[in-house]
């Protein structure tokens, strides 16, 4: 797959212009900055470049999530570390010195992604996109549906459940933000997400046991975090119990991206607006998914100014403008420009189901000719002007019947 820090270069930068191998954040994988490109792919059509990802992650790396999960945690399924090498093992400096035998606590030594275990999910539910927009079903079958059993078999194993019998996700983090938490709103924003795409599948493609399983987790799982903001409104939240805060994520808003749980044409949108307003960290770079929180909030100025932040952040000492950084990775920064794709690609269309919403949150004054790609083999070609939608074609043409055009 893309190497987040860097792509194919590795560019001499600031302390370390004598080492033309150095990348900021080492030679492995780090999933939360890997993924932010393939975000963008369906949209764009190009299936083809998602196959790395899913050839290292679902296919090949599997057995060795399996493995150490059992291993590790003595249960089915399979959790996907943050950091790892392109064969699967954690970083030494990640996982720690001492010998695993040697452990009680046999996860990893860094608290900074110990409990992190997002990864899994997220992949999880760009396998089931993937399958959406192109039917196939040899992918479905061999590649996505194998990865999402042992995911999800991971959560309903991992956690017990309270009396009330919901599940109770402690000890656990939000991202990288709050080392400590309880009910963290990526990992149970994910589980809703990927059981929503699963049992939406069609029978035929499942069994009678994945569904009653799904179902089962479904019915396990809380309700998603949320908390009163300074304005006395409900918003979203980074878990149910949260603190000691790290780092500068918003883990909050991930039910709004890239598990789509709140946002335009969802109910409580106003959550998700509210816990943008009230973020504690923002920026419009880097691995940062504001614009994109923006866009599916159909908050359509406020996706407009960073976007055109984000494209013209120029790295000031490199000559060619699309590489961007260093930012928080490295240069060119690959997270930075695959927001400032699917940040582009969500003002002008979004995917909801079977229902394809066009201009959500396309500026008025804007013009442009688009193609994109959506579920269902389907393409949305179209010309905006003064942001209006002039005129437009999809195909396969019975799909213009799932169209919501403005």
């Amino acid at each position: 797959p893309i190497k987040f820090n860097g792509s194919l270069f590795t560019v001499p930068f600031g302390d370390k212009p004598e080492y033309a191998d150095y990348r900021r954040w080492g030679p492995g994988y780090w999933w939360q900055n890997t993924r932010l490109p393939y975000y963008a792919m369906c949209a764009a059509g190009d299936y083809d470049l998602l196959k790395p990802l899913f050839q290292m992650y679902t296919r090949e790396l599997l057995p060795q999530f399996v493995y150490r999960t059992r291993h590790y945690l003595n249960h089915a399924g399979a959790f996907v570390p943050e950091c790892i090498t392109f064969w699967g093992d954690m970083f030494s400096e990640t996982y720690g010195w001492q010998p695993c035998e040697e452990r009680a606590d046999k996860l990893q030594a860094s608290p900074w992604h110990k409990r992190e275990w997002v990864s899994g999910l997220e992949l999880s539910l760009l396998a089931l996109e993937r399958y959406q927009h192109t039917l196939d079903k040899d992918f479905l079958r061999n590649t996505a549906l194998p990865f999402v059993r042992e995911i999800l078999t991971f959560f309903g194993q991992h956690y017990q459940s309270g009396s009330d019998g919901k599940l109770v996700m402690h000890p656990a983090q939000s991202l990288e933000t709050w080392w400590e938490a309880t009910n963290p709103m990526p990992e149970l924003a994910g589980l809703y997400a990927v059981t929503e795409r699963c049992l939406a599948l069609d029978d035929s493609e499942t069994t009678a046991e994945d569904r009653a399983f799904w179902q089962s987790l479904r019915a396990q799982l809380p309700p998603l975090p949320t908390m009163q903001s300074p304005d006395g409104k409900t918003m979203l939240a980074p878990a149910h119990v949260f603190k000691n805060k790290r780092n500068c994520e918003n883990p909050e808003l991930y039910a709004v991206f890239p598990f789509r749980q709140f946002g335009f044409g969802r109910p409580h949108i106003d959550w998700g607006i509210e816990a943008l307003k009230h973020r504690s960290d923002r920026g419009p770079f880097g691995w940062r998914q504001e614009d994109v929180f923006m866009a599916y909030l159909g908050l359509s100025a406020q996706a407009r100014d960073y976007v055109v932040k984000r494209a013209r952040k120029k790295c000031a000492s490199q000559r060619l403008p699309a590489f961007w950084g260093p930012n928080y990775d490295w240069t060119p920064d690959q997270c930075h420009g695959g927001m400032l794709m699917k940040a582009l690609q969500s003002m002008l269309l979004q995917a909801d189901g079977k229902k394809i919403i066009l201009l959500p949150a396309w500026p008025r004054d804007w013009d442009c000719e688009f193609k994109l790609h959506a579920p269902q083999q389907t393409v949305i070609t179209g010309t905006v002007k003064d942001g209006k939608l002039m005129a437009w074609n999809i195909t396969p043409s019975n799909r213009k019947a799932d169209v919501v055009a403005p």
